[in-house]
């Protein structure tokens, strides 16, 4: 049976501002339609104020994330999941930060201690830090196309691929063209995941990040267009824990 791959979605969630009226979870098209194309079910994951519901998520085999503006506690739950469940996630833009963004906060609430939910302790950490916290790094000039339809290959600049990485080993590739739409990134003398590919920009921007031989992402877009598909394999991949 084809596995059923849960597609985190994006946020727009103004209840503060606008009421409940305002409230939405979005799936981007490209990322079921690549899930659907490399042979897995996509299938939405839907939070229910900020947060997945415990045997919702039982019904998934793995994760893409998705592009987005904002961490909610619903991607934290969601990465903690394929962590102490060995479910592969394939994380794109935002999807790529989270994977550093988790173990980033892991390491802290660690460290300073805490009592009951892993998942909780993370989300009160960034409460308590205010909306300017981040772990991670600002950069420039990755996000100088509009992202209008069609215009894919003016967003695209050249990666660097890390030989020995998942991302190489899907790709069979050094080099690759690829879409980039983002202003943060992660830090590059960060010690906590491995880095599979950087910007040829020379400007020591980080493209892609794993952890383990289940958790991996890019900071590019390869679902914008059909050209990258190997990356969505990694999703139907036979795992050698199952």
């Amino acid at each position: 049976m084809a596995k059923i791959i849960g597609v985190v979605p994006a946020s727009d969630l103004q209840r503060m501002r606008t009421g409940a009226g305002s409230d939405f979870y979005k799936v981007g098209n490209n990322y079921t339609k690549r899930v659907l194309e490399a042979g897995a079910i996509p299938v939405a994951v839907t939070p229910v104020d900020d947060w997945v519901p415990e045997e919702q998520l039982k019904l998934f085999d793995g994760y893409i994330v998705q592009g987005g503006a904002e961490f909610y506690p619903y991607h934290f739950q969601i990465i903690h999941d394929a962590v102490v469940n060995h479910k592969r996630l394939l994380g794109i833009c935002l999807g790529e930060q989270l994977i550093y963004v988790y173990f980033a906060l892991k390491k802290m609430v660690e460290e300073q201690g805490y009592e009951g939910d892993l998942v909780k302790a993370i989300c009160d950490l960034r409460d308590k830090k205010g909306p300017d916290f981040s772990v991670l790094k600002a950069i420039p000039d990755h996000r100088s196309a509009p992202t209008t339809r069609g215009n894919e290959d003016e967003a695209k600049h050249n990666v660097n691929v890390v030989p020995g990485t998942i991302l190489h080993r899907l790709t069979g590739k050094e080099t690759l063209r690829a879409a980039s739409f983002h202003n943060l990134n992660v830090p590059p003398e960060q010690q906590l995941v491995t880095i599979s590919a950087w910007s040829a920009k020379g400007d020591g921007v980080v493209e892609g990040v794993e952890f383990g031989d289940n958790l991996f992402g890019v900071q590019f877009h390869p679902e914008m267009d059909d050209l990258l598909p190997e990356i969505f394999t990694f999703l139907t991949e036979e795992d050698s824990h199952e």
